[in-house]
């Protein structure tokens, strides 16, 4: 059993330094037009470094939300118009190209880092951030036979996730750029969710805002956790995973005006043999006004995605 008095303490221990005053950073607004031109550009030179057979100067097929561009050897790249976030797919089976052994954690870590360095990841941020390393995952597969016995698992990817920081604060939400590498070395595949790119002229600082405390801010998590719970928690285990101080990006597939403080909770929730076990992410305000107005409700459905 956790109460929401201890889940309120876990997240506030977990919370760190927190500034007393932030700034609230206007971003970059992009026409969708410009989004592609400039994303383009940046593609065609990723895709001639990793030697992936893409040319996205020929364009590619536009959705209401993204536009898809595929190579004639299952090269593949994807534009999100509103964040102006993508990704960039080498074609490569994802089984194919696996790793010879299970390699220790700074020998993949140097791998990723090698190609981030390669293709220039730290260039596509403005001179005032930096994007840095944040954590590294390893992709394994096994198999089975008819009689259930498994076979020894294979590293089939490394992946580095790495943060972009600005004003000294980490944009947090999904990671800012992950590289994922085949056993050979070469790039599998690229994802860069940037909220401000080099040269895009956003950066200006439109307000400072007073930090609200890590303790006031855990207590509004801790009672949307109840909420959701009915207000049945002392019938579950709460864990507390993670409470960051920084700005917040909203998805690849939201236009964004601004960064301002936000705080972000991992909590898990545990119901026991009995019950589901579940994991949640819950963003309040870093600040006494609040600027950013956070999604609500569910997504609506769409056509079955094809990129």
């Amino acid at each position: 059993m956790t109460t929401i008095e201890d889940l309120t303490a876990k997240l506030t221990e977990l919370a760190g330094d927190v500034p007393d005053v932030t700034e609230v950073v206007e971003l970059a607004t992009m026409r969708p037009e410009a989004v592609l031109r400039r994303n383009e550009k940046v593609l065609a030179d990723l895709a001639g470094t990793a030697g992936i057979a893409l040319d996205v100067s020929q364009g590619g097929e536009r959705f209401k939300e993204r536009t898809v561009y595929r190579g004639e050897d299952g090269g593949r790249a994807v534009t999100f118009h509103a964040s102006g976030a993508f990704t960039l797919y080498s074609g490569v089976d994802p089984l194919d190209d696996l790793f010879e052994r299970v390699e220790p954690d700074d020998v993949l870590r140097k791998a990723v880092d090698s190609v981030a360095e390669k293709l220039g990841l730290t260039g596509l941020v403005d001179q005032e951030d930096t994007l840095t390393f944040e954590r590294l995952w390893k992709l394994k597969a096994a198999g089975a036979d008819r009689e259930g016995r498994l076979s020894d698992p294979v590293l089939t990817r490394a992946v580095g996730a790495y943060r972009q920081s600005v004003r000294d604060l980490p944009v947090l939400g999904r990671a800012s750029a992950s590289v994922e590498v085949a056993g050979s070395g070469a790039l599998s595949a690229l994802t860069v969710t940037l909220r401000r790119f080099a040269g895009d002229g956003g950066g200006k600082t439109i307000d400072k805002a007073r930090s609200r405390s890590a303790e006031e801010a855990a207590s509004d998590v801790a009672a949307r956790v109840s909420k959701m719970l009915g207000g049945q928690e002392k019938d579950v285990e709460l864990d507390a995973q993670s409470f960051a101080f920084g700005y917040l990006s909203l998805g690849r597939r939201r236009a964004q005006a601004l960064l301002a403080p936000m705080y972000v909770a991992a909590v898990t929730v545990d119901g026991g043999p009995e019950r589901e076990r579940s994991a949640h992410v819950i963003a309040v305000s870093g600040s006494e006004q609040q600027y950013l107005r956070l999604p609500t409700g569910v997504r609506p459905g769409t056509s079955p995605r094809v990129a």
